[in-house]
């Protein structure tokens, strides 16, 4: 009765925390049913192992636990050493790579939290079983975390620059750069009338200002593409790339 008052109130607290990351999970599953991607844009790159973690998480932290079940979360390890050695060698897609140390190192950390609870489940400790359940959850939270956007409007964004940076530049397409020009300045559109999210309220004033200098940069390329100034676009593109990674920085 002790653990599930505790848990019951801990959850209630958490529950939202656990949003961003359902929302990584759903936009990763419809990354695999789109099948192809559109030339000016992507989809969210997959971490293997990110959803089938959470798959088997979900059961154990809204059910097996809220009601007690503690043989039904100990039936429940195998599953999440099978999905942790999964994730353990999956490789991060070079999307990530920004965020990439700090999601290798809460992938451990997530590893350890998941050998603990094998140890702990060989025990008849409920008590101690339901604070290394909550400490497994809480890894997984801040390792996926890692990779969730800090705003959706500027994932948007990325999933439509990055092409351009990674494969338009590099061969000098700057047919593709111009074509993807009106969804780019969308997204842009979105992005700079977007509510700055409440977590980030006290940075709320250097965010909008590096949003600002983003728009700037992407009207500047725009510019230069509609006079046809090929021999810019390049230079554009790239400050329009330091733009939208500042921005990015600004969260941290």
């Amino acid at each position: 009765m002790k653990c599930k008052q505790i848990l019951t109130a801990f959850m209630f607290g958490t529950i939202l925390c656990l949003f961003p990351i359902m929302l990584l999970a759903e936009e990763q599953v419809k990354g695999e049913e789109s099948g192809c991607a559109p030339v000016t844009s992507m989809e969210r790159p997959r971490v293997i192992g990110i959803r089938e973690f959470h798959d088997v998480m979900a059961p154990v932290w809204h059910s097996l636990l809220p009601d007690g079940d503690y043989k039904g979360v100990r039936e429940k390890v195998p599953e999440f050493k099978k999905s942790m050695e999964l994730l353990l060698t999956s490789e991060v897609p070079e999307y990530y790579m920004h965020v990439k140390d700090e999601f290798t190192a809460r992938r451990l950390a997530l590893a350890k939290a998941v050998a603990h609870l094998d140890t702990i489940a060989m025990a008849d400790d409920n008590d101690h079983l339901a604070v290394a359940v909550e400490e497994m959850h809480t890894a997984f939270e801040q390792m996926a975390r890692v990779l969730a956007p800090r705003m959706r409007e500027i994932d948007k964004f990325h999933l439509v620059l990055y092409p351009l940076w990674h494969q338009a530049l590099p061969k000098s397409d700057f047919a593709a750069i111009k074509a993807s020009l009106p969804l780019l300045q969308a997204k842009m559109d979105t992005l700079i009338n977007a509510p700055i999210p409440e977590q980030f309220k006290e940075r709320e004033t250097v965010i909008v200002e590096k949003r600002a200098e983003l728009k700037k940069s992407v009207d500047a390329l725009d510019l230069v593409c509609k006079e046809g100034k090929d021999e810019q676009i390049a230079d554009k593109l790239t400050v329009m790339h330091e733009s939208f990674r500042a921005l990015d920085g600004a969260f941290e």
